[in-house]
């Protein structure tokens, strides 16, 4: 990809994507265990109508890992630096899974920031006796995995759309990479220890849309209620995907965000 550029934020080095200057301003957040590279289908069509703007978050890809808390609130403060340093006042924003989380926060928080929020699959609204699916654990093994071969294994017994050998490549080259299997075990543990943002959605007067893949074992679609209850919220359900539809039908996700986003 190009457009890529370093910046420190609070003395942490972190790498983000910035293409087509003159577009609305779009913020993409990957979820656990990504990276900018997670939207590689998606950045070249939503750059030709928006700024596109992806970025590691601490604790993954090629940004800083150190050995701090990666706690929701962590994520949150840090993105609030990151938008003043390259200048964002207005902004839409997508957040997928962990990446979800943050947004929602990170809305609740600057609600006057975000002109739309679409959320993917977003953890932080399942409920505190949720345990994790037993696809959820299985991924959450990526972090013991000795080779790409272990990582493609561990995603081909969650979701066979999840098999790509050069994604499972990555993944193993990031987690090889000083702190990152205790980045992403403490972002896990801080996200689900995170205060559930559940009663808290109808505060947020930003229009909202809910993508989720109606095969998702990682958080199945039943954990939808709580936005099913909010009134600004609307839903699109995409049939054949997993838990990441922007990667599985990237050519609807694209067009269904950028109706969205324009209209």
């Amino acid at each position: 990809m190009t457009d890529l550029k370093f910046i420190k934020i609070n003395n942490l080095r972190v790498r983000y994507l910035d293409r087509n200057k003159n577009g609305t301003p779009l913020l993409l957040l990957h979820g656990l265990g990504g990276s900018l590279e997670s939207w590689t289908n998606n950045i070249s069509f939503l750059s030709t109508k928006f700024r596109v703007i992806a970025l590691d978050l601490p604790g993954f890809g090629m940004s800083d890992k150190p050995k701090i808390h990666y706690s929701i609130n962590f994520y949150v403060s840090f993105l609030e630096k990151f938008t003043k340093s390259i200048k964002l006042s207005h902004f839409f924003i997508i957040g997928s899974s962990l990446g979800g989380h943050i947004a929602v926060e990170f809305t609740l928080r600057n609600r006057k920031m975000v002109n739309k929020i679409i959320l993917i699959s977003p953890a932080g609204s399942l409920p505190k006796t949720f345990k994790g699916t037993k696809e959820l654990k299985k991924y959450i093994r990526i972090v013991d995995a000795k080779s790409s071969k272990d990582v493609s294994e561990i995603l081909a017994s969650i979701d066979n759309s999840m098999v790509n050998r050069s994604y499972a490549d990555a993944i193993y080259k990031r987690l090889s990479l000083p702190g990152a299997k205790e980045a992403f075990v403490s972002a896990l543990k801080g996200s689900a220890m995170a205060t559930r943002y559940n009663n808290k959605l109808e505060k947020i007067d930003t229009d909202m849309l809910l993508i989720w893949g109606k095969e998702d074992r990682m958080i199945p679609l039943r954990f939808i209620r709580p936005f099913l209850e909010h009134g600004k919220s609307r839903i699109i359900i995409l049939e054949k995907c997993g838990h990441r539809p922007h990667v599985e039908n990237p050519k609807l996700f694209n067009k269904v965000v950028k109706d969205f986003l324009l209209e």
